[in-house]
């Protein structure tokens, strides 16, 4: 059996097919009808090299292997009746019936990635996340860590939680927020690595230049005797930090 590869291309599909060089005309255009949706007697086949039309498969009785395609030649495939109402376009999404499952049938399955991460504490269902969600509506979060905190300390603040990015500047509020429950601290940056100017969404806690000023959670803040110093800085985000 001899095997050619073939790229198909109707008005509606295009896909490379493997066709048998010994199937007779009316042979492949009846593997072609589900391909293209083209039925079989209202195909008409051409054979391309590129653009170069090399034949037109018209008699169904003859020979793929007669036209000597070779591998990646153009089979087209036209429809001589293009209006027939059994003719089917692929590209019409809208004629493919989807199933969709709702969120309360994919919360029941037992075998679902949600499942999974559910059950090995993954993502929002870890034990942290769930600490972090908790912390963010608690109208009293770090009220404890905000009591050792005053306007007037020296501090060095560390957001990104990994000893390498740590700021230094001067407390200039400590309290709660009309942006988020819990306690904050606001801090008066050395230099311009913060994200406000002292004040945030229409409401002003404290005065620094912009760019100086953040709103740290109060856990994130260590005072002490920091001097002021050369620092590099980057531009992420972090949720612990307004």
């Amino acid at each position: 059996m001899s095997i050619v590869k073939l790229f198909v291309k109707s008005s509606n599909s295009s896909s490379e097919r493997r066709l048998n060089l010994d199937d007779t005309i009316g042979q492949i255009k009846s593997r072609l009808e589900p391909v293209v949706g083209i039925p079989v007697g209202d195909q008409i086949l051409a054979l391309y090299n590129g653009k170069q039309l090399i034949a037109k498969l018209e008699d169904d009785t003859q020979l793929l292997g007669l036209f000597q395609p070779q591998d990646y030649y153009i089979l087209s495939v036209d429809n001589r009746n293009p209006n027939a109402p059994n003719a089917i376009d692929f590209n019409d999404l809208s004629a493919v019936e989807k199933y969709e499952m709702s969120d309360a049938d994919y919360n029941k399955l037992g075998d679902s990635v949600l499942a999974f991460k559910k059950r090995n504490q993954i993502g929002r269902f870890s034990k942290e996340a769930e600490k972090k969600k908790s912390e963010l509506n608690d109208p009293e979060a770090f009220s404890e860590e905000a009591s050792k905190i005053k306007v007037g300390d020296r501090c060095e603040v560390d957001v990104h939680e990994s000893g390498v990015m740590k700021r230094r500047g001067t407390v200039k509020y400590v309290g709660k927020t009309n942006f988020r429950p819990g306690y904050w601290v606001g801090i008066h940056y050395d230099e311009p690595f913060g994200k406000n100017d002292g004040s945030a969404e229409g409401v002003r806690y404290f005065t620094c230049p912009n760019n100086h000023g953040s709103f740290v959670r109060p856990n994130k803040v260590i005072v002490g005797d920091f001097p002021e110093e050369d620092l590099l800085g980057d531009d992420d985000d972090d949720l612990e930090e307004m």
